[in-house]
């Protein structure tokens, strides 16, 4: 019997989110071996100043990687979860995409933001890594992980006494130590 079409786009939501974890590990090293690099140029530095440095292609190139794994974790991630998962995960994509919504609209110049004239992503992204880390990077890891970690599902429950319990009291005779047992539990 074939897949649904619901399945299968679940599973390619899957797909792309592991590949979209990826590169939200290739973009940030990237930027943390091209530090580590200009830290072992010049002796004297950290790896802050390294980072700070910015040398061109590799501080724009491992911003963009690191972004468009943000941007299509959140996506497939999300896709993934609205199909398969479960009400908590659902209700966690609404902070997630909150958060990168707000940073998109600052980084597009829509939102105004004090110390940046947009619209230019990268450059948000390189002068506030940390806000373009906890408002992009972290909420499509966490959607991304969710959406390929497996749901476990709860063994049912029913809290009944087996049957032959029942039946073997019904049969015996009632005294009153009985009754105090039955109201007990």
């Amino acid at each position: 019997m074939p897949a649904s079409p619901r399945s299968r786009l679940a599973a390619r939501a899957h797909q792309w989110a592991s590949l979209s974890l990826a590169l939200l590990v290739i973009g940030p090293s990237i930027l943390l071996v091209y530090a580590w690099v200009e830290v072992l140029n010049n002796p004297g530095l950290t790896l802050v100043d390294g980072y700070g440095i910015g040398r061109l292609p590799w501080t724009p190139l491992g911003i963009v990687v690191a972004l468009a794994g943000g941007v299509a974790a959140l996506l497939s991630g999300s896709v993934a979860i609205a199909i398969e998962g479960g009400w908590w995960r659902r209700l966690l994509l609404i902070p997630a995409w909150a958060a990168a919504a707000l940073w998109w609209l600052a980084a597009l110049g829509v939102l105004p933001f004090p110390r940046f004239v947009g619209p230019d992503p990268v450059t948000l992204a390189y002068s506030l890594p940390t806000t373009a880390a906890l408002l992009v990077l972290m909420p499509a890891a966490l959607v991304a992980s969710l959406s390929v970690a497996p749901r476990a599902l709860s063994a049912p429950r029913t809290r009944l006494r087996p049957v032959h319990a029942l039946e073997s009291r019904l049969r015996a005779p009632l005294d009153p130590s009985d009754e105090a047992d039955d109201l007990s539990g």
